[in-house]
Parts: structure tokens; C-alpha cells; sequence
């Protein structure tokens, strides 16, 4: 008699058996699949890693490229502004030394290196306003070298120009105040604008240089040239309706009073 009972038995635990292996055998086929895949994605990420971090290094090196070539760009161009400073530098001397240059050949005569007659005319009437509104005295002495014609045709007009570069020696000496004066006003005639100076005091300046100039001689090539100096001297304290073409007439006047008594003297004569 067949006992059924333990061949069910038997099969119980054989099925159960081939179970637990199966369950194994799934298991390990799974721990395989998951332990292939984990390394996949570790070697995945391995690779993003090692690319993230060759990418770093790329932007490291290309920060510090940047880095150099704005210091690069940075130097040279405080070079270059440096090199544009320097020029504009030497573009301003030039230009002030060209303004310096015009102006000397605004103000100043050529020949003897006093004031010349255009800056008169600015400077009288300057000096003028001023002795209005400080209401102080202002004089002008004309002067004019005696025979000069003479001289010219005796030694000749270089000897001339000596003599006129010697006389302003001569009227510059003579200055003692930074606000006086001297001009070339044409020829042989020159012009002292004197601030603050009485009638008194201007004759007792031209005076002084007519006679230091009719002691002295003016030397041409070893050749002694006498001069001597006529005056016109006038001076402005507020008369009523003088303006400076009057003053300049009233000098004027006197100057050729002097010529015509004699020469060599100074005249005064009031507005």
C-alpha cells in the first residue's frame, strides 16, 4: 500500500528545497545586477567626476591666462597713458613757450627789449583808470635823443641801433620801481609811464638820466658817440575832462619846447 502521506511529505520539502534555491539563485542574480549596475554608475560618475575636475582645472588655468592677460593689458596701458602724459607735457611747454615767444613780440621792441608802442597804449590807459580811482598822481616823460639823424648819417644806422639799444641800458638803470615803465614808442622817441609820481618827482627822474647820458658816450667799434637827451614831462591829478591822449599831447608839447630852447633839458608842463 502506497503511503501518500510521505511522498507528499517528500514533495513538500523538495518543492521547498527547489524553492529556497531558486529564491538563492535569484538573489545572487540580482546582488550580481545591482553589484554591475552600482559599478556602472560608480564608474560613470568616476568618469564625470574626473571630467568635472579636468574641467576645473581648464577653468583655473584659463582664469589665471585671463588674469595675466588683463595685467598685460593693464600695463600697457598705463604705458601708453603715461607716454601720452609725457608728450602732452611737452606739447604744453612748446605751446607755452610759443604763447611766451608771441606775447614778448606783442609787448616788447625788438631792438632794445623795452615795452613797445601797442603796449603803451594799453598800459596808459590801465595806469590812467587806476590814478582815478586812487586818486593819486600819474606822469609821463616823453624822451627824444638830440640830432639823432646826425648820428646816423656821421657813423651809419648800425651805430644808430647801438645807440638806441644803449639808451634803453640807460633808461632801465634808471628805474628804481618795479611799477615804472619803459617804452620804445618809435624811433628815437621813448616814453616812461610813471605810477604814482608827482610832477617833482618825474622831472627829478628824467633828469637825472638826461645827465648821467650827457656824461657818459655810447661805444661803436672803438668809437665814442656823444648823446644828449630832450624831456617833455606832464602829469595827470584828476583834472577835470583829461583823458590819456591829453596827457601824452601835453608831454609831447614840452618835449618840443625843450628841442626848441635849446635841447638837451627838461621841460614841465601842467594839463
Amino acid at each position: 500500500m502506497i503511503d501518500f502521506t510521505l511522498i507528499t511529505n517528500k514533495t513538500f520539502i523538495l518543492g521547498f528545497s527547489l524553492g529556497i534555491a531558486i529564491s538563492f539563485i535569484l538573489a545572487f542574480i540580482l546582488i550580481r545586477f545591482y553589484k554591475k549596475k552600482h559599478q556602472l554608475q560608480r564608474h560613470q560618475l568616476d568618469n564625470e567626476l574626473s571630467t568635472l575636475q579636468l574641467a576645473m582645472a581648464s577653468s583655473e588655468q584659463a582664469r589665471v591666462v585671463l588674469e595675466q592677460e588683463q595685467q598685460e593689458s593693464q600695463d600697457l596701458l598705463e604705458n601708453k597713458v603715461q607716454e601720452r602724459t609725457l608728450e602732452l607735457k611737452i606739447a604744453l611747454q612748446e605751446l607755452e613757450e610759443v604763447n611766451h615767444e608771441l606775447e614778448q613780440k606783442n609787448t616788447l621792441d625788438e631792438l632794445t627789449g623795452l615795452f613797445n608802442r601797442r603796449f603803451y597804449d594799453q598800459k596808459i590807459m590801465a595806469e590812467y583808470r587806476r590814478s582815478r580811482r586812487n586818486l593819486t598822481p600819474l606822469s609821463l616823460v616823453i624822451i627824444d635823443i638830440d640830432h639823432f639823424k646826425n648820428v646816423n648819417d656821421t657813423y651809419g644806422h648800425l651805430a644808430g641801433d647801438q645807440c638806441l639799444m644803449w639808451l634803453s641800458e640807460q633808461i632801465k638803470k634808471s628805474l628804481k620801481r618795479s611799477a615804472d615803465m619803459a617804452f620804445r614808442y618809435g624811433g628815437e622817441e621813448f616814453c616812461l609811464i610813471l605810477p604814482d609820481t608827482d610832477s617833482q618827482g618825474a622831472i627829478g627822474l628824467a633828469e637825472l638820466l638826461r645827465k648821467s647820458v650827457a656824461q657818459q658816450q655810447c661805444m661803436y667799434n672803438n668809437t665814442h658817440i656823444p648823446l644828449t637827451l630832450s624831456c617833455g614831462v606832464t602829469t595827470y591829478s584828476q583834472q577835470d575832462q583829461a583823458l590819456p591822449e591829453q596827457l601824452f599831447a601835453c608831454a609831447d608839447k614840452a618835449l618840443y619846447q625843450a628841442k626848441d630852447s635849446g635841447r638837451n633839458q627838461t621841460i614841465l608842463i601842467n594839463l
